[in-house]
C-alpha cells in the first residue's frame, strides 16, 4: 500500500520522494519501515497508534476467539438479562413476573460459562493444530506426499523456524527469563531484551537463508526446488510475470503525478538558491557540529522571523521527530547542490523544469521494455525460458549503461541498480520471494480449514456437551434461587 505524504518536502528531490514512496508502499524495502514511522510520528494519536500496535496479535484466530469471548460473557449477558422486548403476560402474577425475571438471568448467566468453556477448549487446540500442520508440511519425509504448493519444507513456516530456534536456544543453555522475574529483577529484564533481539535476529537470518538457497537453485537451473520435486514451469512463470508487474508498478510510482507536482518542485528550487547563502550560514556549523537541539531552532526561527522562507523551512525541521532534525538540515543543504548540479552547476528555472520532465521519458521506456518481457504462454515455459526472462529483467533494471542525468532518476531506490550482478541476485530472490508468498497462501487456506473442520467436527460438540453439565451443576452452587432449589434444599451437584 503507497504512503502518501501529505506536504511538500523541501528538502528532497522529486526522485527521492517517489523513491521514499516507493519504499513505503512494499513492506519488504528497507526503508518502509523507517518511512512509516516517519509518517505516524506526525500524526495527533501516534501513542494511541502505537499502543493498538502493540495488540495487533489479536488479529490471528486466538484474538478473534478471545474477542468473541469476550463479547459472549460481557456484553451478551447485559442484552439477555435484560432484554425489554421478554415480558410476563399482561395479566400474570407476582410470582409469574419473578418467574419471568429469573428464566432471563438465568439464561444471560449461561453466556459468561460459555464464554470461559470456548477459551478453554477452542482457544488452547489451536496451537496444536498449527504445530501438528508443521509437523507435516515441514517435514521433508511427509510433505513429500502432499501438493507442491502446500510443501514447506525447504522455506518452513513462520511458526516451524521460531519453534526450532527456541529449542536451539534451550540446547545452547539460552534461556528467556519469565515476566514475573522482571518485573524484581533489573538483571532478568534486561536478558529478556537481550533474548528477544538475539531471537529475532536468528529468526530473521534463518528466513533470509531459506530464501537465498531457492534462489540459487532457481538461477542455477530454473528451476524451484522443492525438495526432490520441484514446481511446475507454469506457476513459475506467472510468478515471473507477477514480479514484472510489480517491477512496472515501481516504475510508475516514480512518474506519477509528475506534471502536477513540478510546479511546486520548481517554486521549492527558486527558494533553496535564493536562499542559499543565509540556508549555508546558519546550517553548516550545525552539520559541522553533527548535533542540532529545539533551543537552537527556536533561537534560528526568532532571529529569521522577517525572512518567512527560511522561516518556514526551518519550522518544517522543528516538527521532524528529534532524531530525524540534523538528517533533515543535511538533505536541505545537500538538496541545493544537487539542483546546482541537475542544472550544470547555475540553477535555471527552465533548464530544471526540462530536467524534470525528462524523467517521465526515461521510465516509460523501462515500463515498455518490461512489458515486453513477460512470458506470453506460461504454459509453454520452460527453464531456459524462464531463467533467461529473470536475467533479461535484471537488465532493463540496470542503469549503469545511460548518462550522468538518466541515472540521477534511478538512484536510490529499490528496484533500480547500476550493478548487473547484485540485481541478477535480486530478481531471482524476488521470485522466490512470490513463490513463498504463493506456498503461505495456500498453506493458511488448508489452515483455515482444518481448524474449522475441528472446531465442527470436535471441540464444538464438546464445549457444548461440556456446557450443559457444568452449568446447571454450577447455577445450583452459585445462584440455587435461579437454578429453581427449593429455599433450604441442599444444593445438588455432581452425578447422582
Amino acid at each position: 500500500m503507497s504512503q502518501k505524504v501529505s506536504s511538500f518536502n523541501p528538502a528532497r528531490s522529486p526522485l527521492q520522494l517517489r523513491s521514499n514512496t516507493q519504499k513505503a508502499k512494499n513492506p519488504s524495502f528497507t526503508g518502509a519501515q523507517s518511512v512509516t514511522e516517519e509518517i505516524t510520528s506526525y500524526l495527533p494519536h501516534a501513542k494511541a497508534i502505537k499502543r493498538m500496535e502493540s495488540l495487533k496479535w489479536l488479529k490471528g484466530e486466538i484474538g478473534g476467539i478471545l474477542i468473541t469471548a469476550l463479547g459472549t460473557g460481557l456484553v451478551a449477558p447485559i442484552f439477555i438479562g435484560f432484554n425489554p422486548f421478554v415480558k410476563a403476560p399482561k395479566n400474570a402474577t407476582k410470582e409469574q413476573k419473578e418467574e419471568q425475571k429469573n428464566t432471563k438471568l438465568y439464561t444471560a448467566m449461561r453466556q459468561p460459562i460459555s464464554a470461559v468453556l470456548a477459551i478453554i477448549f477452542q482457544a488452547s487446540v489451536q496451537k496444536y493444530i498449527d504445530k501438528g500442520l508443521d509437523a507435516i508440511f515441514n517435514n521433508p519425509e511427509l510433505a513429500k506426499y502432499g501438493r507442491v504448493n502446500l510443501d514447506q519444507q525447504n522455506i518452513n513456516t513462520e511458526t516451524y523456524i521460531k519453534s526450532n530456534i527456541k529449542k536451539q536456544m534451550k540446547k545452547e543453555g539460552n534461556k528467556k527469563p519469565s515476566w514475573f522475574r522482571a518485573l524484581f529483577s533489573q538483571d532478568a529484564k534486561e536478558q529478556r531484551v537481550k533474548y528477544t533481539i538475539d531471537f529475532d535476529k536468528r529468526v530473521k537470518a534463518e528466513k533470509d537463508s531459506q530464501i537465498q538457497k531457492v534462489a540459487e537453485g532457481l538461477q542455477k537451473d530454473g528451476y524451484i526446488h522443492v525438495g526432490q520435486r520441484h514446481m511446475d514451469h507454469k506457476s513459475v512463470a506467472e510468478l515471473v510475470n507477477k514480479q514484472i508487474e510489480e517491477y512496472i508498478t515501481d516504475a510508475k510510482d516514480l512518474q506519477k503525478g509528475a506534471d502536477a507536482l513540478i510546479p511546486k518542485y520548481l517554486d521549492r528550487a527558486d527558494v533553496l538558491i535564493k536562499n542559499e547563502n543565509k540556508l549555508n550560514e546558519i546550517l553548516a556549523p550545525i552539520v559541522n557540529k553533527g548535533s542540532v537541539t529545539k533551543e537552537e531552532i527556536d533561537i534560528l526561527i526568532a532571529q529569521n522571523k522577517d525572512n518567512p522562507n527560511i522561516k518556514t523551512l526551518l519550522e518544517e525541521v522543528l516538527q521532524r521527530p528529534e532524531d530525524l532534525r540534523l538528517h533533515r538540515i543535511k538533505r536541505t543543504l545537500n538538496r541545493i547542490e544537487a539542483i546546482k548540479k541537475s542544472c550544470g552547476g547555475d540553477y535555471s528555472r527552465e533548464i530544471y523544469r526540462q530536467k524534470l520532465i525528462a524523467r517521465d521519458g526515461v521510465l516509460n521506456d523501462i515500463i515498455s521494455k518490461l512489458s515486453e518481457l513477460k512470458i506470453k504462454d506460461p504454459k509453454a515455459a520452460d527453464a531456459n525460458i524462464i531463467k533467461s526472462t529473470i536475467e533479461k529483467i535484471a537488465g532493463v533494471c540496470d542503469f549503469s549503461g545511460l548518462d550522468a542525468d538518466k541515472q540521477e532518476i534511478l538512484k536510490n531506490t529499490e528496484t533500480f541498480g547500476n550493478k548487473i550482478e547484485d540485481l541478477t541476485k535480486k530478481v531471482f530472490k524476488d521470485v522466490t520471494k512470490k513463490y513463498k508468498q504463493l506456498v503461505d497462501n495456500h498453506y493458511k487456506s488448508w489452515n483455515q480449514f482444518t481448524k474449522i473442520g475441528v472446531g465442527v467436527l470436535i471441540t464444538l460438540p464438546i464445549t457444548c456437551t461440556a456446557l450443559n453439565w457444568i452449568y446447571p451443576r454450577f447455577m445450583e452452587i452459585f445462584c440455587p434461587k435461579l437454578a429453581g432449589v427449593k429455599k433450604g434444599q441442599a444444593p445438588q451437584g455432581g452425578d447422582k
